[in-house]
């Protein structure tokens, strides 16, 4: 017996199908890509949100208070403290503050934070406990730019303070 070639019975796949599920595998792919890059641009934006919401709560903080306020962004913690002042033989102090909101937050490992605050950092300054942004009982405080990004990469974000206690939040390109 013989067949005619359109009877003949396909034991494969055609071209065809296998560039279609090429095609769909390759969709598929670039959109798990995209959500990926987008959740961590997400976190960086998340920590920028919150980290200029904690500088605006403390502002508030400092005039409800009234008490000056500093915050330190040193060794991969971020922390508020309250200036105490010299009283008797008491020495003046920077104490942790106690608020539960402003309180010492370790910044996320894949997080790079710096602060400029234009004034020359000095290696003894770096290692004392002296914040490195200070927020008066009138609102005003240091002028600053705090750089958020992913750890070995430019800054993606950028926080800036003016000295009448105005703060921002950029998105740097």
């Amino acid at each position: 017996m013989v067949m005619h070639p359109r009877q003949v019975k396909a034991d494969g796949y055609t071209l065809i199908e296998i560039l279609v599920v090429l095609f769909i595998i390759s969709i598929v792919t670039s959109i798990a890509l995209l959500s990926i890059g987008r959740n961590q641009n997400k976190h960086l934006e998340s920590f920028a949100n919150d980290l200029s919401q904690m500088l605006t709560l403390a502002e508030e903080q400092a005039m409800l208070q009234p008490a000056v306020l500093g915050l330190s962004l040193r060794d991969n913690q971020l922390a508020f403290y309250s200036y105490q002042p010299a009283v008797g033989d008491k020495k003046s102090s920077w104490l942790p503050v106690d608020e539960k909101s402003l309180a010492k937050r370790s910044i996320p490992d894949d997080i790079e934070v710096s602060v400029d605050t234009g004034a020359e950092s000095s290696s003894d300054q770096a290692v004392s406990s002296t914040p490195q942004i200070f927020i008066s009982t009138n609102g005003d405080l240091t002028p600053f730019k705090i750089y958020v990004g992913k750890k070995g990469e430019k800054p993606r974000y950028m926080i800036k303070g003016d000295a009448d206690g105005n703060i921002t939040n950029k998105v740097l390109s």
